[in-house]
């Protein structure tokens, strides 16, 4: 009986081990959509979890169905990480939602072009074709004004990472919908009982672009292959393999500004393509989406994976990291940069943020005249989604690494050009309307806000596997930033880094994105130098719109900051990383002084600004008042991993690297390829 008793003990004990439950505080449904509805407008709804039994409004968490890693998801295995081995069932099952995924989002691509759960108009929200979404218009937008712009996208502000939010659940409700849809087709009893099963579990897969997959491999082989094999055994299905819904998506309608039959620039004029120099690219009708675009309008994925895994072990995985050495809402969320924030003495104008990681893979795998590279075209490529699945999840994570942190109540930051749905100057903060997600089926004025989205399993009801692990097995902030920072952990974790950042980047001084290529120790680096000489140090993507395009956060000439590691490539060049005399000296005592400045010879920094053919553009020519940018060289101490679990995950106290000096780098330490004057500090 004893051991019955213990026995029961530790079963309840483990029960309680494993079920958390946090307080609901959305005005999210949690009602899905009928799939057989088609009159009522567009919302989306929270997954449903399991609630306490003492109704105090709280959910289980732990039983949210997490979005997996595409490497899991796309290719099932037996291999469980238990050690165990799969059973023939369960991998059946993973193979069967595996299919059914890519069944339902080919669907998706499918649907009508007016039909609001169609892929093409939500991918329309995010730019092109500027065209309101399921009906929702700003009652007082004026087309005509000409300082006013439109456009639902949040870009530069506060609200990028929860905007995108509710976003990618949209797109994943509605592959949601198709599967039931899809599963009443099926002649077999059985696979139709089972899809429907599991269809409302069926969650959007994430991308890492800079997990060790990515960084050996490169882009996953399901994005590019044109056809892609169905694993499980179907007996209500001939086929064995379909047009693969994630390598394009050709476009039911003309998109962006029409060429003329003759031009170069548009794409019917293949093998004799040429990509536009500015602006927007145009994607005819029946053309589909591509990726490092040749002459005969043709995705080169080779070209792809060489620029990806190249960026992936450097910038990426190192702008990753720094994401989460500091712990203030503002400058992760975004890439937003003014004098009066960011100016001298603000604590944010050397942090990497999530929307400068994000704008670097748009730019590494749209590459020269691809969509993903096109802010007002980037979501008709289907990868948009899987990186901002992958976006959201580093989002949570550093979420649950500073729970109190969030964004700020007072205006440091407003949305300057307004946005289709709201007027310029307005604030950007967490009750801000998150136009067009609606999130009620009877209130089609209702939107989702901030607060509504802002845990990924309480407030929407799915989850990511660490989330889900570190829930269960009750992590404590800094237990996941522990976790974190041995998963992107640079391929040389340098205590003290030397970090270049980039102000006052004018967005939109080139009509559309550009990069600034960074060399060290080059001083006659232009548009031709090798990217593959030891001085290359890395690029900077700039993710921008074109000025012709209705987008409200974008219009004007928006300033952004950046930054980039130095630290690997003056280790390669062999020139001094820290004030270290011998193995005894401690370069962070605070007895010890500051480092010279190891760039001070002329030319010692270079920056080449290039379009996304890979020519060189003049910034000063560009803008008529051209201040050029604000380059600063930061020596940081930065978070050792193993004294982590020491630092405080507070919002009231700011964690980040130390930063032990600032040199600001002007001409002739500074120069800038194609300008000849004295760059102004």
């Amino acid at each position: 009986m004893a051991s019955q008793d213990a026995d029961c003990s530790a079963e309840k004990q483990e029960a309680a081990a494993t079920n958390v439950f946090l307080p609901v505080r959305t005005s999210l449904e949690t009602t899905p959509v009928d799939p057989k509805n088609d009159e009522t407008h567009s919302y989306v709804y929270r997954y449903k979890l399991p609630e306490s039994a003492d109704g105090n409004g709280t959910v289980d968490v732990t039983k949210a169905i997490v979005r997996e890693n595409v490497i899991d998801f796309f290719y099932p295995h037996s291999l469980l990480s238990s050690g165990e081995v799969a059973s023939t069932d369960v991998l059946n099952t993973m193979k069967m939602k595996r299919d059914v995924f890519l069944l339902a989002f080919a669907r998706v691509q499918a649907l009508d072009a007016t039909d609001k759960w169609s892929f093409y108009q939500i991918a329309g929200i995010h730019g092109l074709p500027h065209e309101p979404y399921d009906k929702v218009e700003g009652e007082d937008w004026d087309p005509k004004n000409p300082d006013w712009w439109g456009g639902y996208c949040h870009h530069g502000t506060p609200l990028f990472p929860t905007w995108h939010r509710p976003y990618v659940m949209l797109l994943e409700q509605s592959i949601i919908r198709q599967a039931k849809k899809f599963a009443t087709t099926l002649s077999e009893q059985e696979e139709q009982d089972a899809v429907l099963a599991f269809a409302d579990d069926l969650r959007f897969p994430y991308w890492d672009s800079a997990n060790q997959s990515t960084r050996l491999l490169g882009l996953p082989e399901v994005f590019t292959t044109t056809d892609v094999a169905l694993l499980y055994p179907w007996k209500s299905i001939s086929d064995i393999t379909i047009p693969n819904p994630l390598k394009a998506f050709v476009l039911p309608l003309n998109l962006g500004k029409v060429f003329s039959s003759s031009d170069v620039y548009n794409p019917t004029a293949k093998p004799h393509y040429k990509v536009p120099p500015s602006g927007t690219i145009f994607t005819p009708m029946n053309y589909p989406t591509v990726r490092h675009v040749t002459e005969a309008y043709l995705s080169q994925p080779d070209k792809l994976n060489v620029t990806l895994m190249r960026s992936a072990n450097s910038t990426l995985v190192e702008g990753v990291h720094a994401v989460f050495q500091h712990n203030q809402w503002l400058p992760f969320s975004n890439h937003f940069w003014s004098e009066e924030t960011h100016g001298d003495g603000s604590q944010y104008g050397h942090y990497a943020s999530i929307e400068l990681v994000h704008d670097s893979v748009h730019g590494y795998v749209g590459g020269s005249g691809g969509h993903l590279a096109y802010a007002e075209v980037a979501a008709f490529d289907p990868i948009f989604f899987f990186h901002h699945s992958n976006v959201d999840r580093l989002v949570a994570l550093w979420q649950y690494c500073y729970p109190n942190s969030w964004i700020p109540n007072q205006a440091l930051q407003l949305n300057s050009d307004g946005t289709y749905t709201q007027r310029p100057g307005s604030e950007a903060n967490e009750n801000t309307p998150l136009t067009p997600f609606r999130v009620s089926s009877s209130d089609a004025n209702s939107f989702a806000t901030s607060n509504d989205v802002r845990l990924v399993d309480a407030d929407c009801g799915y989850s990511y596997p660490e989330i889900l692990q570190a829930r269960k097995e009750g992590w404590t902030p800094a237990q996941m930033l522990d976790h974190v920072m041995k998963l992107y952990d640079p391929p040389e974790n340098y205590l003290h880094k030397w970090l270049l950042n980039v102000e006052r980047i004018v967005k939109r001084a080139f009509n559309g994105p550009f990069s600034i290529r960074v060399f060290v120790a080059k001083p006659d680096a232009d548009s031709g130098t090798s990217l593959n000489i030891p001085n290359f140090a890395g690029d900077i993507p700039i993710f921008a719109r074109s000025k012709g395009v209705r987008c409200a956060n974008c219009e004007q000439q928006q300033s952004m900051r950046a930054s980039l590691d130095l630290t690997k490539t003056m280790v390669r060049l062999g020139i001094t990383t820290a004030p270290r005399q011998s193995a005894k000296d401690d370069p962070f005592a605070p007895s010890s002084a500051a480092p010279a400045n190891p760039l001070g010879a002329p030319g010692s920094v270079r920056l080449v600004f290039v379009d996304m053919q890979g020519r060189q553009l003049d910034p000063s020519s560009a803008l008529g008042n051209w201040q050029g940018p604000k380059v600063s060289l930061y020596y940081q101490k930065g978070i050792a991993r193993e004294n982590v679990n020491e630092v405080l995950v507070k919002s009231d106290i700011d964690v980040g690297p130390q930063t032990l000096n600032k040199i600001s780098l002007t001409y002739p330490q500074l120069t800038i390829a194609g300008v000849a004057a004295p760059v102004s500090s």
